[in-house]
């Protein structure tokens, strides 16, 4: 044998190993191949218990039926005394006195003397009055007896008709002495008048506001002396535009009113007394005046300068929504969620609102009853598929 048939039968040998083992390989991953594939599959009963994905954004709803509902109309107003004046001197002269009262918060009677300006001058005044009507009397009573006998003197002297001149029965001067008289007694009323001022009393019962005078300070007619709220009754001017003017009843004076303060968590009945005949000239309101007797009686006490709500109920409106007021977006929009689970928007105007709810038309193109989506978010759009869900604590 040569050395290159040794040559070919090693390379024989080599190519035949080879052979064999690509073989061996590849029938080891086509069994293991067919194991892999003839094994259950892992976790078949998880896989088959899962729920199919759900599609379409979550959204907080809930269901609305229309009725009818008595409207109320809440409002705003500051609850000002019926009667309020500024007691003021109608006189000059020096305070002689000053009552214990005169200071804020206290209540005064119709009456109570508040301050007493010195009267000695004004008593002068009232002597002298007296003095000249007295001199005016007895003037007059001559000219009386005088006229009297003048006419007497002129119907013995026999002379037919008047005499020429007025004079000869003395009428005119009967007319200046009756006239003197007058003028004094006027200026004794009017005397009598200016040492009344000296006593400064309270006009009506109220509260004292504001005080303005020291004892034995100087006082000239128009300083004011005190500041005084009534304190019998009071009213709170509220201002409605024309649609909630509408909602009050034909009977403004059947209308049922509340006036609440939050701050003090306390509420008042009033009642509507007039209205205004006009439209403010800076807002177009019209102002309705509502009444509350004995203010200060109340309890709590209802104060002057108070702000409250006032809540007055009108009349019965029928085929409403009374929806969360998040459900009614800044637009004006509600977000209907129909049958097949899409939104539809519609833009419906409150008619008035609640605590917490607002209340609206019913609408027409929808069926009833309606599901309304009461948190509804910017990315809402028309005809985009949801997936509802009640409110957190609904069962």
């Amino acid at each position: 044998m040569n050395l290159k048939n040794i040559v070919n039968g090693l390379r024989s040998r080599s190519h035949v190993r080879r052979l064999m083992a690509f073989w061996g390989v590849a029938t080891v991953c086509a069994l293991v191949t067919m194991a892999i594939l003839t094994m259950p599959p892992a976790h078949s009963e998880a896989v088959l218990d899962t729920d199919p994905p759900v599609t379409g954004m979550p959204v907080t709803t809930r269901w609305f039926e229309p009725d009818g509902h008595a409207a109320v109309i809440r409002l705003l107003g500051e609850v000002v005394p019926l009667w309020q004046t500024a007691i003021t001197a109608q006189i000059d002269g020096r305070i002689v006195f000053l009552s214990k009262r005169l200071q804020v918060g206290n209540i005064v009677r119709k009456g109570e003397l508040l301050v007493q300006i010195a009267k000695r001058d004004f008593e002068a005044r009232v002597a002298e009055a007296h003095s000249r009507l007295a001199a005016a009397e007895v003037r007059l009573l001559r000219e009386e007896r005088e006229s009297w006998e003048a006419r007497k003197n002129w119907k013995q002297s026999g002379l037919a008709g008047d005499p020429e001149s007025p004079l000869v029965l003395r009428q005119p001067q009967l007319a200046a002495a009756r006239a003197e008289v007058k003028a004094a007694r006027a200026a004794l009323e009017h005397a009598e008048m200016l040492l009344g001022y000296t006593d400064i009393c309270a006009p009506f019962d109220g509260v004292i506001m504001q005080r303005g005078v020291n004892p034995g300070e100087t006082l000239f007619a128009g300083n004011e002396v005190a500041r005084l709220y009534g304190m019998e009754s009071a009213e709170v001017g509220v201002h409605l535009n024309a649609a909630q003017w509408a909602l009050l009843p034909e009977a403004l004076h059947d209308i049922e009113v509340k006036l609440i303060d939050p701050q003090q968590n306390a509420s008042w009945k009033a009642r509507v007394i007039r209205e205004s005949r006009h439209l403010s000239r800076d807002s177009r309101l019209r102002t309705l005046f509502l009444h509350v007797e004995q203010p200060l009686g109340q309890t709590p006490p209802l104060l002057p300068g108070t702000f409250v709500r006032a809540e007055l109920r009108g009349k019965a409106i029928p085929d409403l929504l009374r929806i969360p007021e998040t459900a009614l977006t800044k637009q004006g929009v509600v977000w209907f969620v129909d049958r097949s689970d899409r939104l539809q928007p519609l833009r419906l105007e409150p008619v008035f609102y609640g605590e917490g709810v607002v209340y609206v038309g019913t609408p027409q193109t929808l069926g009833r009853p309606f599901r309304i989506a009461i948190a509804p978010n910017s990315s809402f759009t028309g005809g985009m598929v949801v997936q509802p869900m009640a409110p957190k604590g609904d069962k």
